[in-house]
């Protein structure tokens, strides 16, 4: 049977909570399935309006205007993609699962 040196063992245990951080980090940011987004951000744009993925993806408040915006539009495609896309967000936000 090997053992583990206690210095590996304290590098280890100091770095898992480093590593949730990090994992939480990333989960959060990816709070848009990316196929839907790609797709909503495509259809904004064939609308006329130019949609930063990367402030939907960081800034809640530009996310969720975004969503208001294309739901309110006179598109019905796009009005369903923003509605899936709220759904989503609001599940991530409450801790949902979203593969319901």
């Amino acid at each position: 049977m090997s053992q583990v040196p206690t210095r590996q063992l304290r590098e280890a245990a100091s770095t898992a909570p480093l590593t949730a951080v990090i994992r939480h980090a990333r989960d959060a940011s990816q709070s848009w399935p990316h196929d839907l987004l790609e797709a909503f951000c495509l259809r904004m744009s064939s609308q006329g309006m130019c949609v930063s993925r990367a402030l939907m993806q960081h800034d809640r408040r530009y996310g969720l205007e975004q969503l208001s915006h294309a739901h309110n539009m006179a598109d019905d495609a796009l009005r369903v993609m923003a509605v899936q896309l709220f759904r989503h967000f609001e599940a991530r936000q409450s801790g949902i699962s979203a593969h319901h």
